[in-house]
């Protein structure tokens, strides 16, 4: 393990014993929340990673900076941020306890500066310390709205960012160890930045699609769900926007199968996870 990575695994570890413990209290509901905190924070990260480069992160697991630089960023928005905000939020803590959790996120990046593993450009480390609070708050609001019985917006976005979660992350992977899967128009020079900026759209509509279909809960929906995510591949594919070498539109068709049966469980304990009140948080 190369030296800049190690505090990366280090704080992976500790807040994977946070999730497992988190989990062996709530159970399956920590996976709603969770996936629901880890969308929020992606659409974050989206605008300041993806669109305007205002950090940069330093892991030295994969060669390709930007890969390198985006697998940070997940480590970061899919792991460290998102699970201390649940656990902040099913356990009750108040606001006081999400400063301090602010204020040690904000001493980590000072150290992963100095480390040289994180580079801030236009970004501030005081916008981190800001910021977070209002991140932590909007889990723990999330954690409320989910009980209520009468709400239908955010059970469909917890939905909404399982998909678009997944299928983020499933599509980063491929590119990060293929190297041959890319979505290039031909806007931008760098053609990795382009890249990271066309994927989550595209898995936007992918998401929306597998939001509708799931929710329908019919089959001729789901069909038609699988079958327009289908033709948006071959739509891809055969513009060359999407552009692999090993891969075909027709490769993808099991993992949407895949997406939507794990989707229909998903949706599952979201109906379930009202049933809890037990996780109110205040």
């Amino acid at each position: 393990m190369k030296r800049q990575s190690r505090p990366f695994m280090i704080l992976g570890v500790l807040h994977l014993f946070l999730l497992i413990f988190t989990f062996f209290h709530k159970k399956q509901k920590t996976l709603v929340l969770l996936f629901s905190s880890i969308g929020i924070a992606y659409v974050f990260e989206y605008f300041v990673l993806n669109v305007f480069k205002m950090y940069t992160y330093y892991p030295k697991v994969f060669k390709n900076k930007w890969i390198d630089s985006v697998f940070g960023a997940l480590l970061s928005q899919a792991v460290f941020v998102p699970i201390m905000g649940t656990f902040l939020a099913f356990f009750k803590f108040d606001e006081k306890w999400r400063i301090f959790a602010s204020l040690l996120f904000g001493g980590v990046e000072k150290i992963f500066i100095k480390w040289g593993i994180f580079k801030n450009l236009s970004w501030r480390t005081k916008y981190t310390i800001i910021a977070m609070p209002y991140y932590f708050n909007i889990v723990n609001r999330w954690n409320k709205g989910l009980q209520d019985p009468n709400a239908k917006v955010m059970p469909a976005i917890s939905l909404f960012f399982y998909y678009w979660v997944n299928y983020t992350n499933i599509y980063f992977f491929l590119l990060a160890i293929s190297k041959q899967f890319l979505f290039r128009i031909g806007f931008f020079k760098d053609k990795y930045w382009e890249h990271f900026i066309l994927l989550p759209l595209y898995t936007f509509i992918q998401s929306a699609i597998g939001t509708a279909s799931t929710k329908i809960n019919k089959l001729n929906s789901i069909l038609f769900g699988l079958f327009s995510l289908h033709m948006m591949d071959q739509l891809f594919f055969k513009l060359k926007i999407i552009k692999a070498k090993k891969w075909n539109p027709y490769t993808f068709f099991p993992v949407h199968a895949a997406m939507f049966l794990i989707g229909k469980y998903f949706n599952k304990l979201i109906l379930k996870y009202r049933e809890d009140k037990n996780t109110l948080a205040k």
